[in-house]
């Protein structure tokens, strides 16, 4: 396959640690299993151009953004080295057929092929041509050099080298926004977002989605999705924002919210609600990755309103959006520490991206529809479609199914003249049919709530998706949904072969305490240490609140009460404050 380079040269070099939320994008990859998903695909359309000259583009793409020209050390501090030399391989390729067709292809292969953070740049491309001439260029961006902001940035910015026009100067690069985060305005800030997500996971369900853990051992990576379109729902939109006062994004998630609790049984529903983080004017325009999750725990009664659902949600989003700038050890010490004291796992399960109002800080938002969408392939463009659903009048498109990390995933793309939507769903929670009626719920739920203020009673009536039956197995306990099969298989793992009984105690606070009697010698707090090295993935296990080792062995050791009748050798919850009881 032919290939050319774009070279860059005669640049600074640079090294040093990452800002934060530039340290959570390089966590994020590299603690994910399959680092080919956090990566984002782009097909843009070429004027006819010579390879060549876009080749010579692409290089003054890499001169202008460092992030593009970045390796990483990786270890227990993550630094950065920004390249002053070097180039970047590029692909041409000949269109057998349709150029567009070809280039699509062409950007799901690279989207397949892992980057090597520390030996290479973030980035790979091609140039598709018919007959010599480019027609489009794919590329392929790492995560870590690039966030949707980013994108529309570099979508102005090719548009406008391409047609032969000139850039303004480049402002500020990721590793200067590491000065930015000393000032002090932003140390009080991200002091806060500590303070507030740890008051948040205090409290939480640990999973949206707490499937029986003979299901989710199946673990399904690649989820089927489905594209909502409608000009109708614009419409609701503009009459529930009226009596609400709420804005379009806020009222689509409360529907969200509305619709999950309803079919999973919780009261409150945890959003990791990607924040964009660029409303500070000096980071604006930067070219880099600085998005983190506002973590957003709405209450959803039975007895409540959709308007006040609403409310409930923009009140929350307020909060939440404030504490999304975040040092991400920190926080996730912050998590930890709060989910061992629970005996948790806390799940990132429902993940709520709107990039509807995206505007690339002075740039020129250069369009609003597209004829492909992220997180699989963007490619930008008019994109007309046909309504097949006219009891709705929408559009409902099954889309093939993508690798998402989370298990339910809502892309907002237009919420101007359009609703453009896309939603991805893990098939053990939802299969393709359901996930089809929860599009249709979405939009009778926002027709019916245009009309007046919807109890959330009356959303059963308007969906066939019913709430998830469980058996007598599972218990609400401190807001998790529990199944106490999965947690006597998560004490059968830890304990192996030692004599124990795992019982759910009647509590007022927390619902049921879990207790675990066991046979010692065998200290609490290693049963508990144990017991959460082997939680993650566990979404309907629990660790238990009270460990009491007992002398001996019951003659029933099915029986708590026999149980209770032994000698107690030790007993505590194992969180670090055990009390010797002799």
């Amino acid at each position: 396959m032919p290939q050319l380079s774009a070279h860059f040269t005669g640049l600074p070099e640079r090294s040093g640690p990452l800002a934060f939320g530039h340290a959570n994008m390089v966590r994020v990859i590299t603690l994910d299993d399959d680092q080919t998903r956090d990566v984002l695909a782009m097909v843009l359309d070429v004027p006819d151009l010579p390879p060549q000259r876009v080749v010579d583009i692409i290089s003054v793409l890499l001169e202008r953004h460092e992030s593009l020209r970045t390796t990483y050390q990786l270890g227990s501090v993550v630094t950065q080295h920004i390249a002053g030399a070097g180039s970047l391989p590029v692909e041409v390729i000949d269109a057998d057929g349709d150029p567009g067709e070809t280039a699509l292809r062409t950007a799901k292969r690279l989207r397949g092929r892992a980057v090597e953070l520390t030996a290479e740049l973030p980035l790979l491309a091609a140039v598709v041509t018919r007959h010599d001439v480019a027609r489009h260029l794919v590329l392929v961006i790492s995560h870590v050099a690039m966030d949707v902001a980013a994108s529309e940035i570099l979508l102005f910015e090719w548009t406008t080298l391409a047609s032969g026009g000139t850039l303004p100067p480049v402002g500020m690069q990721p590793i200067d926004v590491i000065e930015f985060e000393r000032k002090p305005s932003m140390r009080r800030l991200t002091d806060a977002a500590a303070g507030y997500w740890e008051s948040q996971v205090r409290d939480l369900p640990q999973a949206m989605f707490p499937l029986p853990a003979a299901v989710t051992a199946q673990r399904v990576d690649w989820h089927p999705g489905l594209r909502i379109r409608s000009r109708a729902a614009m419409a609701h939109l503009a009459d529930i924002a009226k009596r609400t006062d709420a804005g379009n994004s806020t009222i689509m998630l409360a529907a969200v919210n509305a619709l999950v609790c309803h079919h999973t049984g919780h009261t409150t529903c945890v959003t990791s609600s990607v924040a964009g983080n660029r409303v500070a004017r000096g980071v604006r325009d930067l070219f880099g990755t600085i998005s983190q999750d506002a973590l957003m725990v709405v209450p959803v009664p039975e007895t409540g309103t959709f308007d006040e659902l609403v409310l409930s949600v923009r009140s929350a989003s307020l909060a939440a959006y404030r504490a999304s700038w975040f040092d991400p050890t920190e926080i996730w010490t912050v998590i930890n520490g709060v989910s061992s004291r629970r005996g948790i796992s806390y799940h990132r399960d429902l993940a709520f991206n709107d990039v509807s109002s995206v505007a690339a800080g002075s740039h020129p938002v250069v369009t609003r529809s597209a004829r492909g969408r992220l997180p699989a392939v963007w490619i930008p463009g008019d994109a007309p479609y046909t309504v097949n659903e006219p009891d709705l009048d929408a559009s409902l498109e099954p889309l093939p199914a993508e690798n998402v990390p989370c298990r339910f995933a809502v892309y907002v793309y237009r919420l101007d003249t359009e609703l453009d939507v896309i939603i991805h769903a893990d098939p053990l929670y939802l299969n393709e049919h359901d996930l089809g009626e929860f599009g249709r719920s979405l939009l009778r739920l926002l027709a019916a709530a245009a009309e007046h203020d919807l109890p959330t009673k009356d959303l059963a009536a308007l969906t066939t998706l019913v709430p998830m039956t469980r058996s007598d197995d599972w218990l609400r306990i401190d807001s998790c949904w529990i199944e106490i099969g999965a947690v006597r298989g998560l004490l059968a793992e830890v304990l192996g072969d030692r004599p124990h009984l795992v019982v759910a105690v009647p509590d007022r606070l927390l619902g049921h305490r879990l207790v675990c009697y066991l046979t010692g010698p065998e200290s609490p707090e290693d049963i508990h240490r144990r017991c959460m090295a082997l939680m993650w993935g566990r979404v309907s296990a629990m660790a238990p609140h009270d460990y009491v080792v007992v002398a001996g062995t019951p003659p029933e050791s099915a029986c708590p009460d026999c149980w209770a009748a032994l000698p107690v050798v030790v007993a505590g919850d194992g969180r670090g404050d055990g009390s010797e009881l002799g």
